[in-house]
């Protein structure tokens, strides 16, 4: 009865906006009704929810509809690209809809009109320009329930920032259908090759607003994000040796931080942002050492004669993952961060590389090898349930995004490196565009950005 008389109300006083958005905020704060939708994303395989996504309507300052302007409809694409892309929903074509999106806007949805054509969701929204401001309004909607899924919600930014304001809207609509957070307004972080020019790129995980870090004068490797996404550390050959350095997104350049005797490799930033875990040479052979960034010395976590190399911290910063090949291939081994013994955790095939512990800690993804090919590999950071993920020949460097649900890696195929990325169970695997012909690897894929 409370949504059946909010959706009344909402749709008497329908063509004042402020007053739709200030009930739809006092309806939504009810809770949603038992038996609504929730997509279950721990299951592969799963059908995608039908899910419809009008081109929001455009309004005057005032709140007013108005027929100028492209903000609106460019806003639902880049929500409807956003979702269809996480292989967890099925945008319904355009062309199908029966209630147009000023009606919808105006009058609320006629859930009959939806609910022939398929869609089990639906999404109204409306966006405006205030001042320098790009504000967007949206509501999401059970169409066989009738009623609206939580509160209807705000988002805005500086216009240059539209994009993100629409990666936001997706953001909200995943969390509240999957129970998960969104991963929609995060950024990738990788090495863009053109001939033999390397470059330090970064861009928003959708493949847009690309920017070139690097000049292309030295060779560079391995971008890693800082945990608040202000930063990444990255290897700089400039000095003709590889040296690790930290590069600022916020426009403070770039800063050496070691440039020790022989191998400087593998950076990785703690969870806290306070200290880094890498590979030093400087003793000898490869080993893992930590260092606080405001300036210590390192600290030296493995001593043995074979190579240790690429760690990786667990989520609470308590663990390290790495490689070795002191069993005579390379192999994962977990060790406290502060130093002691390690212990191996992968035995299946000769090759097991490169990991990268998930955000939310539950699982460590690597490189496998067998057979000639490389693969991307999950598994516990017990060392059990270890599952192949990918089927191709040459995969490898992979990478969380920000809830833990997808993997970015690189593939080459052939002469040329894509990025690639794959839900955890082993489905939706998809060619992760970077802007232009450039082939891209080794990418890293940054926090939420605010």
């Amino acid at each position: 009865m409370f949504f059946t008389r909010c959706l009344q109300i909402l749709h008497r006083f329908a063509s004042h906006w402020r007053a739709v958005l200030l009930l739809a905020l006092l309806c939504g704060s009810a809770p949603a009704q038992a038996g609504g939708i929730r997509i279950d994303i721990t299951k592969g395989g799963l059908t995608p929810l039908p899910i419809a996504i009008p081109s929001f309507i455009n309004l005057s300052g005032d709140g007013q509809m108005s027929g100028g302007g492209t903000m609106g409809s460019q806003v639902a694409e880049v929500v409807t690209a956003d979702l269809e892309r996480s292989g967890l929903f099925r945008p319904i074509s355009k062309s199908a809809f029966l209630q147009m999106p000023d009606h919808l806007w105006k009058n609320g949805p006629q859930f009959k009109e939806w609910r022939v054509i398929g869609a089990e969701a639906l999404v109204s929204g409306a966006a405006r320009q205030e001042g320098d401001q790009v504000v967007v309004d949206f509501f999401l909607y059970d169409v066989y329930q009738g009623n609206l899924i939580g509160k209807g919600k705000r988002f805005s930014a500086v216009s240059r920032n539209w994009r993100h304001v629409a990666h936001r809207v997706a953001d909200e609509i995943y969390t509240r259908l999957t129970g998960e957070t969104g991963y929609f307004t995060s950024r990738i972080s990788f090495v863009s090759q053109k001939g033999n020019l390397k470059q330090i790129s970064i861009m928003d995980q959708d493949g847009a607003n690309r920017v070139d870090l690097t000049q292309g004068k030295e060779l560079v490797l391995t971008p890693r994000f800082s945990p608040d996404g202000d930063s990444l550390f990255y290897i700089s050959y400039e000095s003709g040796a590889p040296r690790i350095s930290r590069l600022s997104l916020l426009g403070g350049g770039s800063t050496v931080l070691t440039d020790y005797p022989g191998l400087n490799s593998a950076p990785s930033w703690s969870p806290d942002g306070r200290r880094m875990a890498f590979t030093l040479s400087m003793d000898g052979n490869p080993e893992i050492y930590v260092r606080d960034l405001m300036g210590s010395q390192p600290s030296r976590l493995t001593d043995n004669q074979a190579i240790d190399t690429s760690p990786s911290w667990s989520p609470d910063g308590q663990k390290i993952v790495f490689n070795s090949d002191r069993a005579g291939t390379p192999q994962l081994y977990v060790m406290d961060s502060r130093g002691g013994e390690a212990r191996r955790i992968t035995f299946e095939g000769k090759y097991n590389a490169a990991p990268s512990w998930s955000p939310r800690g539950d699982l460590i993804a690597f490189v496998h090898g067998g057979g000639g090919r490389f693969r991307i590999a999950v598994i516990t950071p017990d060392g059990k349930n270890m599952r192949v993920l990918t089927d191709s020949w040459m995969d490898e460097s992979p990478t969380w995004s920000p809830n833990g649900r997808v993997i970015l890696f690189s593939r080459h195929n052939g002469s040329r490196s894509q990025l690639y990325s794959i839900d955890l169970t082993g489905y939706n695997e998809r060619l992760v565009p970077v802007g232009g012909d450039s082939e891209a690897s080794d990418p890293s894929w940054s926090p939420l950005i605010k």
